[in-house]
C-alpha cells in the first residue's frame, strides 16, 4: 500500500518558543528583548497579569512591547544579534523538520513568537504556514510596523483550523507540538498531541504523549 495512504497524519504544527527553539534561562524570545535593552521585569510581569486578568487585549500587550523597543532605538539588527546570541535550536529540530518534509508531511507553524525567530535561528526550514507575531523594518532597519497574531493563546485552535482549511487537511490528521499552558487549547483540538518537555503539569495532562531530548523522538510516533 502507498505510504500516504497508510499514514494517519498528513500534517504538524509546532509551536516555536520551548519546542523548535529553546533558551539558556527559560525565556521566551518577547521577554528576552524586554529583560535585556529595556531592563525593567516588572512592567513585563504587570502586562502578564493584566493579560490574564482580561484589563488587556492581546494586540494591546504586542504594541506596548514593540513600541517600547521603538522608543529604545531597536534594529532589525540588535534584536537579530540578541536572538542569535540567547537562544538556540532545539536539539534535532532541523533535522526533524527536514525529514517531516522529505517524507510528505506539511510542516507548520503557529506560534506566539517573532517571525525573526525563525528567520535567524532557523532559516533553512521549509514550512506550509507560519502563524506569528511579525515585526517590520523600514530599509534602515528601523522598526516600521508590527503585526499581532490571532493565533495565539486560546486562539491557537482557530489557528489549527485554519491552517487545515488552507492546505486541505482534515484536524484529524494534524499533529501538534507545544511545551506549555498556551498550548492547551490548540492541543484538544489536534489529532495527535505531542508535549515536548511541557513546563506545566497541565501540559501533559492533556497531550496524547510526552517527550524530553532530541526532537527526531516524534517522526516514529506519528510515522
Amino acid at each position: 500500500m502507498n505510504d500516504v495512504l497508510r499514514r494517519r497524519y498528513d500534517l504538524v504544527v509546532f509551536d516555536v518558543d520551548g519546542t523548535l527553539v529553546g533558551s539558556r534561562d527559560g525565556r521566551v524570545v518577547w521577554r528576552l528583548i524586554n529583560d535585556r535593552f529595556l531592563g525593567d521585569q516588572e512592567i513585563d510581569d504587570q502586562r502578564w497579569q493584566a493579560f490574564l486578568q482580561g484589563e488587556l487585549l492581546y494586540e494591546d500587550w504586542v504594541r506596548l512591547d514593540v513600541e517600547g523597543w521603538q522608543s529604545a532605538g531597536l534594529s532589525r539588527e540588535r534584536i537579530s544579534s540578541a536572538i542569535a546570541a540567547d537562544l538556540y535550536p532545539m536539539p534535532g529540530a532541523k533535522e526533524t523538520i527536514a525529514t517531516l518534509s522529505d517524507a510528505g508531511y506539511r510542516v507548520a507553524v503557529i506560534s506566539g513568537t517573532l517571525n525573526l525567530t525563525l528567520e535567524v535561528l532557523l532559516p533553512d526550514c521549509r514550512f506550509d504556514a507560519v502563524f506569528t507575531n511579525h515585526v517590520e523594518f523600514d530599509d534602515q532597519g528601523k522598526i516600521s510596523g508590527w503585526r499581532a497574531t490571532p493565533y495565539d493563546m486560546a486562539g491557537k485552535a482557530d489557528g489549527l483550523h485554519r491552517v487545515c482549511e488552507e492546505l486541505a487537511v482534515p484536524v484529524e490528521r494534524a499533529v501538534f507540538v507545544g511545551d506549555n499552558v498556551n498550548d492547551i487549547e490548540i492541543m484538544k483540538v489536534a489529532g495527535f498531541a505531542i508535549a515536548y518537555e511541557p513546563k506545566a503539569p497541565s501540559v501533559a495532562d492533556v497531550a496524547d504523549v510526552v517527550i524530553e531530548g532530541d526532537l527526531r523522538q516524534l517522526i516514529e510516533l506519528i510515522d
